[in-house]
């Protein structure tokens, strides 16, 4: 049975795109872009707030930094 969509090839696909549009920019501009990208999709503002159990039973934001993150972690 053929698949309708294969995810794998059209991700493969999908990132050579991006790697096309951002050739030339330096990280922090592929930062910026990703991040002006996100602040205008309605998953990601959904999504953005939510919180995540962590194996200890703390919750944390999804937004956290690694730094906030370590420092409630290592209680």
């Amino acid at each position: 049975m053929k698949k309708a969509f294969d995810a794998v090839a059209w991700m493969r696909k999908r990132r050579a795109e991006i790697d096309k549009e951002d050739q030339g920019l330096s990280w922090k501009e592929k930062d910026e872009k990703t991040r002006r990208l996100l602040e205008a999709d309605p998953l990601w503002i959904r999504l953005k707030t939510r919180l995540v159990e962590s194996a200890d039973d703390s919750s944390v934001a999804a937004m956290e930094s690694r730094e906030t993150f370590r420092s409630k972690g290592s209680k």
